[in-house]
């Protein structure tokens, strides 16, 4: 089975060479005994497999020739219970907004699923389109989340039992400037308003434009946009913004700093408003995320990853844009891109 670099790379960083060489030996194996026991034959699709740094895809049809797919979860996973909390999510959501599973065999940690259109990832759309489709997504997927799921409030708790010590990080760095302390404090509000939030909706909290596929039209000619490779979570709606606000800077519709921060304040704020969504309560809480991630991509750089602290630079300049404060004249067009 040919895996495509970009896998291999992401699982061999993880789990190491020996690890990941005996994965992708086995996959030949697994996938021919699925087809036999589900009754499946491979597709041939140019450009086939696909893969991300988490899964790879492989194209099937089945008895009826119905386009599926089987997708492989790399065995990388920090958190032993990630691939059946994926699992378990797209069942409770059974095809209505996300991508829908038609058979699982957790030993092989695959999934049958419906064949989306892979090329077609919601970046396709200019970004004054993204709203109203990204917003009809994320209230289709909000459904109340079972105890099972990992809770926002948590993580937000547990963010805010290091604050102290992760704003240290700030000092010596070339990028923090004489008012991120007003933004840390911004940022610690909103923490304490995630972790005492009382909601518990089941949420997609990495629904990305990469992660939102169309799907393939109906008998009336009809395609939906569906989301893909759940990250799910128990937790308000607020949460899942911030993935959307953090991709695609380059493209915003300004050369001017000030003016691409306004923008992005706009934007989010159209975001939340087609999602159901206070506005405020959006950014805030995205701005809790970014904050959070700075401080994990300062740490990688203590350990050595300087490469990192671009991605540092760009948390902390959608963190500074979406509270309000001043970007210090850098430009979003500058920043490290996502990936």
């Amino acid at each position: 089975m040919k895996v495509p670099p970009v896998l291999y790379r992401s699982t061999r960083d993880i789990i190491g060479k020996y690890r990941t060489d005996a994965w992708v030996a086995a996959l030949d194996y697994m996938a021919n005994e699925l087809l036999d026991r589900w009754k499946l034959r491979f597709d041939d699709v140019p450009g086939a497999p696909w893969a991300g740094c988490e899964s790879l895809v492989i194209p099937v049809l089945t008895q009826e020739n119905y386009q599926g797919v089987l997708r492989f979860a790399a065995p990388t996973s920090a958190h032993t219970a990630a691939h059946a909390q994926a699992l378990r999510a797209l069942r409770m959501w059974n095809g209505h907004g996300a991508v829908r599973v038609i058979r699982d065999d957790r030993s092989f940690r695959v999934t049958l699923q419906e064949r989306l259109r892979t090329k077609d990832n919601l970046s396709v759309l200019p970004l004054a389109d993204v709203p109203p489709v990204w917003g009809a997504l994320q209230r289709s997927l909000e459904i109340p989340a079972s105890s099972e799921f990992m809770q926002v409030q948590d993580i937000a708790a547990g963010w805010l039992s290091t604050f102290d010590a992760d704003a240290g990080l700030l000092t010596g760095w070339s990028e923090a400037g004489p008012h991120d302390g007003l933004l840390l404090s911004f940022a610690r509000n909103w923490m304490q308003t995630l972790a005492s939030s009382d909601e518990s909706w089941l949420i997609h909290a990495d629904l990305h434009y990469y992660n939102i596929l169309a799907g393939n039209p109906d008998p009336s000619g009809i395609s939906t946009w569906k989301a893909i490779d759940p990250l799910p979570l128990s937790g308000p709606t607020a949460y899942t913004l911030a993935p959307v606000l953090w991709n695609r800077l380059s493209e915003i519709p300004s050369d001017h700093p000030q003016a691409q921060a306004a923008w992005l304040r706009g934007f989010a704020t159209d975001l939340a408003l087609c999602a159901g969504v206070e506005p405020q309560y959006g950014m805030g809480a995205t701005v809790a995320r970014e904050i959070t991630n700075m401080f994990w991509y300062l740490r990688a750089a203590t350990g050595g990853s300087t490469a990192s602290l671009a991605d540092a630079a760009r948390s902390l300049w959608v963190a500074r844009a979406l509270s309000g404060a001043d970007v210090a004249g850098v430009n979003a067009h500058a920043l490290k891109p996502i990936g």
